[in-house]
């Protein structure tokens, strides 16, 4: 099965190792696929470990979960990224996922979002709707 991110590779050899906890992203791009994938999958836990600890608060798992399940997950394209590489400690992606919501209407989210790495690992800081 193709990977959700549209990456054009597996699931299993894509994002599923990162959301399954088998694995780490070395890039922020990585991250921010996988956690595209993790909206499509609803995994939940997924998406608050990858949060940064400083904007988990922020992020409940009910609003989460009831966002993910409530869309149709169509694509992700990702726009630019800035840093992000498994040197840097700070990264930037803007990207567009294409959805269907629960009144059956194409959507599509626009965000540019923040990566901070720490002790090896890539968290989501926060996003910037564009």
């Amino acid at each position: 099965m193709n990977c959700y991110c549209c990456s054009g590779k597996e699931f299993a050899d894509c994002c599923q190792p990162f959301i399954n906890g088998k694995g780490k992203p070395a890039t922020a791009e990585e991250l921010m696929r996988s956690r595209y994938s993790a909206y499509a999958t609803a995994a939940i836990e997924f998406l608050l470990r990858s949060t940064h600890p400083s904007t988990r608060k922020f992020h409940d798992a009910e609003s989460l979960e009831n966002w993910a399940r409530s869309n149709v997950w169509k694509k992700l394209e990702v726009i630019s990224t800035a840093n992000g590489n498994p040197v840097d400690k700070e990264g930037t992606v803007e990207f567009k996922a294409y959805f269907t919501d629960s009144n059956g209407q194409s959507q599509i989210h626009h965000e540019l979002s923040s990566f901070r790495k720490e002790l090896g690992k890539w968290f989501f800081v926060d996003g910037k709707i564009l």
